[in-house]
């Protein structure tokens, strides 16, 4: 587990290294005597990766078989930053990895102050950190052309840091895309199919306050003033000769501001939801797209607490309802619509997702017909209008057989709640 301060490794002469046995041999014997920017002259090669515009100097080095970044500040900011970054990682949030801090001793000033002259010590400071691979800087990011869509998926991106942070109680203080790191990853999970994966990495944590939870007005303030940054940031980057075309728009302003309260919801529904559950809903659900999700499949886990409880003879719990539910319905379906293909004619979706979209369709189907529907009805309509191809009919025949094998299978009382 990391520790808010490294303890000192080593202090030569003006120099003192806040950092973890393990990295010495790596991070000693580099030149902290000069001036990050004058390492090239002695020696140092540094890695070409691809960085933003950046108020500091950071460089990217290769030590042994580590690879590092370090950033030159003052010894305040770096130990500050270094504390934050461990605390981010303790609560699970996409940011860098602190490896420690190094300060150099600069000597005395005199300053003055309320009460006189007064000597201040003045110190560099370094933070260090992982060099972190596959990612995406801002100036390198909106060189692309992006459509429509993968623009929004950036901007979700982004949105989901900002939820990440406020639903733990952090506020940044400091949010801008120039502060950020964006990776793309593809991930395969297991009955859920496959999906491209971009996660935003907060990559400067020095106004990172934690608390135990924040206003609405500061997660507000948060979001706005990444607006605000999204327009110096295009003035710098235009100016720098970088792009040329807006990096953000009227539309994705309103966008990302409506985006951000409407998945704001959803959190605070998933947060209930797991609760109540005991589900991880991201790594067994694959999260929730919009608000109502959450209450749509409580109640089905509570239909389910009622057929389990019949067979038991007893009455089971909403925890033992939601575990049963998830291995003997959920999963199976899942698994169903990915092994026979569904996802072939519905490539925005997961099978999650549309596990979860069929059931509210079944759920207003039945609204408007004054009955239960059931599953295959549902399903069959739902296909009929949101196919983006045909010919889907073709395969919901293998698809309704093996649901009704799997939901039906002679119990009459499961027919009934999940077929009829």
């Amino acid at each position: 587990m990391l520790a808010d301060t490294p303890p000192i490794l080593s202090e030569v002469e003006n120099l003192r290294f806040f950092i973890p046995p393990v990295y010495g041999t790596h991070l000693l014997p580099l030149p902290w005597h000069s001036p990050l920017d004058a390492w090239g002259d002695s020696g140092i090669s540094f890695i070409p990766v691809k960085s933003g515009l950046s108020r500091h100097v950071v460089r990217f080095i290769e030590s042994g078989e580590k690879r590092f970044a370090v950033k030159e500040t003052s010894l305040e900011s770096a130990q500050r930053e270094f504390a934050n970054y461990v605390q981010l990682v303790k609560r699970e949030i996409p940011t860098l990895i602190p490896v420690g801090v190094v300060s150099r001793y600069e000597g005395t000033e005199i300053v003055s102050t309320k009460v006189g002259q007064q000597p201040q010590v003045r110190d560099t400071g370094y933070i260090v950190t992982e060099l972190m691979e596959k990612v995406i800087p801002d100036s390198f990011l909106f060189k692309r052309g992006f459509t429509k869509e993968n623009r929004n998926k950036i901007w979700d991106a982004v949105i989901r840091l900002f939820i990440q942070l406020h639903s733990r109680g952090i506020y940044w203080g400091d949010a801008s895309l120039a502060n950020m790191l964006i990776r793309f990853e593809t991930e395969v999970v297991p009955e859920l199919g496959k999906r491209t994966l971009l996660t935003a990495i907060l990559a400067d944590a020095e106004t990172v306050e934690i608390h135990p939870a924040i206003s609405d007005s500061l997660r507000m303030a948060d979001v706005e003033f990444f607006l605000e940054s999204m327009l110096w940031t295009e003035a710098d980057l235009r100016a720098s000769g970088i792009v040329r075309d807006p990096m953000i728009t009227e539309r994705d302003q309103a966008y990302i501001m409506a985006s951000y309260k409407g998945r704001f919801a959803v959190e605070l529904e998933i947060a209930s939801f797991e609760l109540v559950t005991h589900i991880d809903v991201d790594k067994l659900l694959g999260n929730f797209d919009v608000k109502g999700y959450g209450k749509l499949l409580l109640q089905h886990i509570q239909e389910h607490k009622w057929y389990v409880s019949e067979r038991k003879g007893r009455e089971v719990t909403l925890i033992e309802a939601a575990e049963d539910w998830y291995k003997e319905i959920f999963k199976p379906v899942c698994k169903i619509f990915h092994d026979q293909g569904l996802l072939e004619f519905f490539p925005d979706k997961t099978a999650s997702s549309l596990y979860v979209e069929i059931m509210e369709h079944k759920y207003f189907m039945s609204e408007r017909e004054k009955k239960d529907v059931g599953l295959v009805a549902a399903l069959e309509d739902y296909s009929r209008r949101y196919a983006q191809h045909e010919p889907v009919h073709m395969t919901l025949g293998s698809i309704i057989r093996a649901l009704t094998s799997l939901l039906g299978g002679g119990d009459p009382q499961r027919t009934n709640i999940y077929l009829s």
